[in-house]
């Protein structure tokens, strides 16, 4: 066969992959219970993003269904004239992505869900995690197809609609349908991740007492920050009440303490009230969850801040809660879980949502942790909850993910270091990432891209974009690993 030029039949295609991308992005494919119904278990937009591009999958003739609302798959089984030298109908390689993205905070320099061209680069939420590197596997899949290529086993791309909150959706397709052969979803970065963290994703709740804060000078009266436990919060608002005297005095402790820190915030003052109250706002930034020590925690710092105030009753209990267990590092020294291994790394703990109301039954911290192959996610849960036992915090029921592996001699992972190496010329390194994706759900399965070693990852943050010369090198690669993964023997080496 003539040797193919791969990023050439990408470059071919560049129009109609941007095309189709700026449609998709322009979904707000957030998850929201709000506009959840019987045809959208996850909410209007997620809903309408999964049957968008199971539509374009049709029109370019592929079998597609949809399981349970959230999650949906498109087949190509090659051409029709080889149907009789394929293996059993039942066997398939999977490819793993989501077209549900996170919630668009902070400051955009274009709107997050209108598409922008800027410098070679494509801005809008969902570009880089993980509506591009989806459409870009989706156009690998298409070069193989319109080539004629022989394949031995069917190809199957599975679109999940839950990947940021739960991955729920591929809970549904495990019930549904049998595991691929192998797979790869593009959803973290280049060359190949073959290991990934587990996670604990719980929530240390109080049970408000309610009780008269008696002498005490301040009141916490409402406390919000965040916006998804997998992101670091950018924001947070405290409300506090108190004296004109005592609120003066609170401004001016909290601009010293921004001042001392680096760090942004902002006040607001009613003394118009029968009780005064000030607002006070702290500024931070957004990061990825399996990176909380890159970002800054807003919530953590302003309520750093109201550590130093003279809170009482629940404010106080919330309040010393976060700032003698939570506030310290991103590690989890402080909570007693702190421990790390060479492949996978360190243990992370983000805290991405905060809640307080005096009014409320609880308050709580939402905790996304991210524990290396070392270590037991059971134990870590008892070692927390005795650790927050003196404080009077609880555990919600955790949702457990176990470290995920595929070993380095699979058939697989040799196939796509061959083709990551002889693309791009560089070595094609095994990685672990604190990142979960959706190859932890299914055997046999990695990460392979898009990110390229050496760029900037702006997932889950303001103004997220891709290269567009990346996103056609990630096509080229995709479509070269699916026709040479869709051939393997799995039975034999390759």
């Amino acid at each position: 066969m003539t040797r193919i030029d791969w990023i050439e039949q990408a470059r071919r295609r560049q129009d109609a992959l941007l095309r189709d991308l700026s449609s998709l992005l322009a979904i707000p494919s957030v998850k929201d219970e709000a506009t959840a119904g019987p045809d959208a278990p996850l909410g209007r937009e997620s809903a309408r993003a999964l049957a968008w591009t199971l539509e374009l999958a049709g029109k370019h003739g592929l079998s597609t269904a949809e399981i349970e609302g959230i999650v949906g798959y498109a087949d190509y089984d090659g051409p029709e004239s080889l149907a009789d030298s394929k293996d059993s109908k039942d066997n398939y390689i999977a490819v793993l992505s989501h077209v549900d993205v996170v919630p668009a905070s902070g400051e955009w320099t274009s709107p997050p869900f209108v598409p922008t061209i800027r410098n070679g680069r494509l801005y809008a939420r969902g570009a880089l995690d993980d509506k591009g590197p989806a459409l870009a596997a989706f156009y690998g899949m298409l070069i193989v197809k319109e080539l004629g290529l022989p394949l031995r086993h069917r190809v199957r791309l599975i679109f999940g609609t839950d990947e940021e909150t739960g991955m729920s959706c591929m809970d549904a397709y495990n019930r549904h349908e049998r595991p691929p052969l192998a797979g790869f979803t593009p959803d973290a970065d280049f060359p190949i991740v073959h290991a990934e963290k587990g996670q604990i994703n719980t929530a240390m709740t109080l049970r408000l007492s309610g009780s008269d804060e008696g002498e005490a000078e301040l009141r916490l009266c409402g406390f919000r920050s965040g916006f998804a436990a997998n992101m670091v919060p950018d924001a947070a608002e405290a409300i506090v009440h108190g004296s004109p005297e005592r609120l003066a005095a609170v401004v001016s402790e909290f601009w010293s303490f921004c001042s001392a820190n680096g760090l942004h915030g902002t006040t607001s003052t009613d003394l118009q009230l029968s009780e005064c109250s000030t607002v006070l706002r702290m500024a931070g930034k957004s990061a990825h969850g399996m990176m909380p020590e890159i970002g800054v925690n807003a919530g953590l710092r302003l309520l750093e801040f109201l550590g130093s105030q003279p809170l009482g009753g629940d404010d106080e209990r919330f309040v010393r809660g976060a700032v003698e267990l939570l506030v310290p590092d991103t590690s989890g020294e402080a909570l007693g879980i702190s421990c790390r291994d060479e492949a996978t790394g360190a243990l992370t703990v983000n805290v991405g949502l905060l809640r307080y109301a005096p009014t409320a039954e609880d308050a709580f911290f939402q905790l996304n942790i991210r524990f290396p192959a070392c270590a037991n996610g059971e134990q870590l849960v008892g070692k927390l909850e005795e650790r927050l036992r003196p404080y009077g915090f609880q555990l919600t029921p955790p949702t457990l993910k176990t470290p995920h592996e595929v070993p380095a001699e699979h058939p697989m992972i040799r196939a796509l270091q061959r083709i990551y190496t002889e693309q791009t010329g560089h070595t094609a390194t095994l990685l672990s990432t604190g990142g979960g994706t959706y190859a932890c759900k299914l055997p046999g399965c990695v990460a392979f891209g898009p990110l390229f070693p050496g760029e900037e990852d702006t997932a889950h943050q303001p103004d997220e974009s891709i290269s567009i010369d990346s996103l056609l090198r990630a096509t080229a690669l995709y479509a070269e690993a699916i026709y040479e993964l869709a051939n393997i023997d799995y039975g034999k080496e390759p």
